[in-house]
């Protein structure tokens, strides 16, 4: 009970720390809206094209869109961190008993908070767009994007108690995220890709988390991506969890 009592805690202090800062608040609505506003219109001429449904493109593009988001929301996460190193609030945990797992956990949920609160918006916009989601998957494709949020959140994390520098941070979280978002086909889907980039896709876990999304939104539900995802990313959310924990505790002693 004491640790769930510090979770909450530690949680709630992080999702404060969100609410208390008006250009956080203002991106997370705001670039959601700009991904519709600025795209939505180029898609119309997409419409019956192979990898296309006929009456829904927005299903198709949407789902790519936000497991974009739970990437950036996740892979950026570790900016926050370095400034509560630089500042000394980190150091300060060092004197208390609270749990390591704790402090992460409350970390990463607010990070999972922000995404789907991103991902909701940007999907009650788009409905008057033409998206047409299957609610049962869009509940579904939520967890994949929490999946998704914790893994790179959690990455983030550790890397960012080992560097304590966004300067060095920077470079590593851009140059991860951009060729495995350019791999997972999130813009257009990969049955348009020559042989070798469907093979390469392959490797990369937010491939998979695309594909299942937009089944899952289209309803699909027996598609091989759907457990594919689950498959391929809960073994590593936990060993890059783990992985991330051990480096709390080494970092707080």
């Amino acid at each position: 009970m004491e640790f769930f009592s510090e979770l909450r805690l530690y949680y709630n202090r992080k999702l404060k720390e969100a609410l208390r800062n008006p250009a956080y608040l203002f991106m997370s609505a705001f670039l959601p809206l700009m991904y519709l506003t600025l795209f939505a219109p180029l898609l119309k001429n997409l419409t019956g094209m192979p990898g296309f449904p006929p009456d829904g493109v927005l299903n198709i593009f949407l789902p790519g869109v936000v497991v974009v988001l739970s990437v950036f929301g996740g892979s950026f996460a570790g900016f926050r961190l370095c400034d509560e190193i630089r500042q000394g609030i980190i150091e300060r945990f060092r004197v208390t008993p609270t749990s390591r797992l704790a402090l992460l956990l409350g970390a990463v949920f607010r990070d999972i908070t922000n995404v789907l609160f991103q991902t909701l918006l940007l999907s009650l916009v788009a409905l008057p767009f033409g998206f047409h989601p299957n609610w049962t998957g869009f509940l579904l494709t939520l967890l994949i994007l929490s999946i998704n949020t914790a893994l790179f959140a959690s990455f983030s994390y550790g890397i960012a108690l080992r560097l304590q520098s966004e300067d060095a941070l920077a470079p590593i979280t851009q140059g991860l995220t951009l060729p495995i978002l350019l791999m997972a086909g999130f813009l257009l889907p990969m049955s348009l890709a020559p042989q070798w980039l469907k093979i390469a896709a392959h490797f990369d876990p937010v491939y998979y988390s695309v594909e299942a999304a937009r089944a899952l939104i289209n309803g699909h539900f027996a598609e091989s991506s759907v457990w594919q995802v689950f498959a391929v990313n809960l073994p590593l959310l936990a060993l890059v969890f783990l992985w991330a924990l051990r480096a709390y505790r080494k970092a707080l002693g």
